[in-house]
C-alpha cells in the first residue's frame, strides 16, 4: 500500500502529470477526429492544438501547491507568477511564431520534409480550456489523494 504522506508530499506533481496525461490524451482524441489524421506516435507529444497542455500543466502546479502550502503561501504566489509567464507564452510568442511559419510555408511553397511547424502555439480558446482542465484537475486529484 502507498503511503499517504507520500501521496502528499508528491500531490503537486501527480496532479501535474494527470493534468498533462489528460490534456494530451484530449488533444490525441480530437486529432483523431479531424479529417484525414493518420494516427503517428508522435502526436502524444505535439505542440498547438486544443487543449493547451502548458496551460493546464502549470495551472494544475499552482493550483495544488495552493491547496497543499496555502493560497498565501510564497511557494503558491511563485507558481502563478510562473504560471502566468508560461500561459503567456503559449498564447502570445508561440503563437505569433507559429502564424509566422504558416505565412513562410505559403510563400516559399516548401515540400512537407522542408516546412516549418505551424502548430506551436494556441488560440485564446486552446488556453482557456487548458486553464480550465489543470484547475479542475488539482482539486479532483485533491480530493482523491488530500481530503
Amino acid at each position: 500500500m502507498i503511503n499517504h504522506q507520500l501521496l502528499v508530499d508528491f500531490f503537486p506533481l501527480i496532479a501535474a502529470l494527470s493534468a498533462m496525461v489528460i490534456s494530451q490524451s484530449t488533444k490525441l482524441i480530437i486529432f483523431l477526429f479531424k479529417q484525414n489524421y493518420t494516427f503517428q506516435l508522435s502526436s502524444i507529444i505535439t505542440a498547438g492544438g486544443m487543449p493547451s497542455t502548458h496551460s493546464a500543466l502549470i495551472t494544475a502546479i499552482a493550483i495544488s501547491i495552493g491547496l497543499k502550502e496555502g493560497f498565501h503561501s510564497t511557494d503558491f504566489f511563485l507558481a502563478t507568477i510562473l504560471s502566468l509567464v508560461v500561459i503567456y507564452d503559449a498564447r502570445g510568442i508561440r503563437h505569433c511564431v507559429g502564424e509566422q511559419a504558416k505565412i513562410l510555408n505559403k510563400h516559399l511553397n516548401l515540400t512537407n520534409n522542408g516546412k516549418a511547424n505551424e502548430f506551436v502555439g494556441h488560440t485564446l480558446i486552446e488556453v482557456i480550456v487548458g486553464t480550465i482542465l489543470g484547475f479542475f484537475t488539482a482539486f479532483i486529484m485533491y480530493e482523491m489523494l488530500i481530503s
